[in-house]
């Protein structure tokens, strides 16, 4: 039996259920379909910081790389996106919270409430949503998306309509599509994401003809502690060093290689094509005792996150001076004279700016000087990737000639270009890409209808 909706909605992640949600309220009727058992996917497991960045100025700074006419309405429809989770009745922070990953702006928020409260939406207006349910095809007719196959407990199940959405969370654990896209040793990044995360939605458009994104090279994670027993859900945030823009960052040839200031979602991804994309930071006890603590934004948690990283069996050291420092840090296989050299080019730098042998070094970087000083061994880690379907501001799927192909949209970690290298933030732009495309979606099947 062929069920029949006004919009299909792939994946339940906070893209898609924002999706779900506008196009419902925009009088469709919505089916909505997730792979797992649970609905949420990666924005579940998330401390609910609904950011972005405060004005298209901040993000063309941030992000130059950038989709500019797609972050100028990001940005401009971040006010009413908050107002309209407020209106949800979910718990939103009354006052923002600035300087988030140095330069956005975002609201602390119950994100189990929200979620919730878009499928509330869904089939208070008449529609469905389905757990354990992948799709596994676009149905594709005289060139225009309208429908979809998905594998039930009973089979096959045909679900037609004339507008799909694909929000299922991007590639980011699929080692054959990080490979391809963002390079070698790709495929040696911890995944800090929900187990569904596998690009079913970048395989569903290219078969209905999609073309690609800028930024399919660059993704946002966080550096871990390495070695690490187990890396489970419980652990994506208080093994995250979000205080390494305040650290030395050197590769395993005792050479830094990156601008640490540049934040920690960003010098992570520099970390990849390194020797064995492993580094050290090292940093001194004022840094262990503020920022290493730090909770870094609200809902995510104070903790020690040095601390941590030893209790979970991370490789660190630590000695009242540099010079007896870098011995330990020698023992892990690590060029001892180089990084000796690193250090006091470092330090000479941090005195008078520029760049140390060839790196630059920002201005206000502080080098170690505070005993005792300390270091750990770290790894990448990835969240979701940056690139995927080429999208319209109205959340159309774009073919690689940039014409949008019939009844496809796309949202979330799905679409690409918003992100690049720089951080446009996560939950913010899949919750305000999902409205885009809900609204688009529902308003091509309604005007089907009345033209019908």
């Amino acid at each position: 039996m062929t069920l029949t909706f006004d919009v299909i909605v792939v994946g339940s992640g906070i893209g898609g259920s924002s999706a779900a949600a506008t196009a419902a309220r925009s009088g469709a009727r919505v089916a909505l379909l997730e792979k797992s058992d649970t609905f949420g996917g990666s924005a579940a497991l998330s401390a609910g910081m609904l950011w972005t960045a405060p004005d298209l100025d901040a993000y063309n700074r941030r992000i130059p790389l950038g989709n500019p006419v797609l972050g100028r309405r990001l940005v401009e429809d971040f006010a009413d996106a908050i107002e309209e989770v407020r209106a949800t009745g979910a718990r939103v922070a009354d006052e923002p919270t600035t300087d988030i990953m140095t330069y956005g702006i975002g609201y602390s928020t119950d994100i189990h409430a929200i979620l919730a409260a878009c499928r509330d939406t869904v089939t208070d207006a008449g529609g469905m949503v389905v757990a354990g349910a992948p799709v596994r095809e676009l149905i594709v007719e005289d060139g225009a998306v309208v429908g979809v196959i998905a594998a039930t407990a009973d089979g096959p199940q045909e679900f037609r309509a004339p507008s799909v959405v694909l929000a299922s969370g991007g590639f980011g654990r699929d080692p054959e599509l990080l490979t391809r896209y963002v390079g070698p040793q790709a495929d040696r990044l911890l995944a800090r994401s929900h187990v569904g995360n596998v690009g079913d939605g970048l395989r569903l458009a290219r078969a209905a003809g999609a073309g690609g994104s800028r930024s399919m090279a660059s993704f946002y994670g966080h550096l871990v502690p390495w070695p690490l027993a187990a890396f489970e859900p419980e652990h994506y945030l208080p093994y995250s060093q979000y205080y390494s823009g305040s650290t030395v960052f050197v590769n395993l040839a005792g050479e830094r290689f990156v601008d640490e200031t540049l934040g920690d979602e960003i010098i992570n991804q520099a970390l990849v094509p390194q020797p064995e994309a492993r580094g050290v930071l090292i940093f001194d006890e004022h840094v262990h005792l503020t920022e290493a603590r730090q909770e870094p934004f609200p809902g995510l948690g104070a903790t020690d996150r040095f601390e941590t990283a030893k209790e979970v069996g991370g490789l660190w050291a630590s000695a009242d001076t540099l010079d007896e420092l870098v011995p330990q840090i020698a023992a892990w296989g690590v060029d001892g004279v180089a990084l000796t050299r690193t250090l006091e080019a470092y330090a000479d730098a941090a005195e008078t700016g520029g760049s140390a042998l060839g790196v630059p070094v920002s201005v206000g970087a502080r080098a170690p000087q505070t005993g005792p000083f300390h270091a750990i061994m770290v790894q990448p880690s990835i969240t979701f990737t940056f690139g995927g379907v080429p999208i319209s501001t109205d959340g159309e799927a774009l073919d690689p000639d940039g014409r949008a192909i019939p009844g496809l949209y796309a949202a979330g970690a799905d679409i690409g270009g918003l992100s690049n290298i720089g951080y446009a933030g996560g939950l913010a732009p899949a919750y305000i890409t999902g409205r885009w495309a809900g609204r688009a979606a529902a308003a091509r099947a309604l005007d089907g209808k009345t033209r019908a």
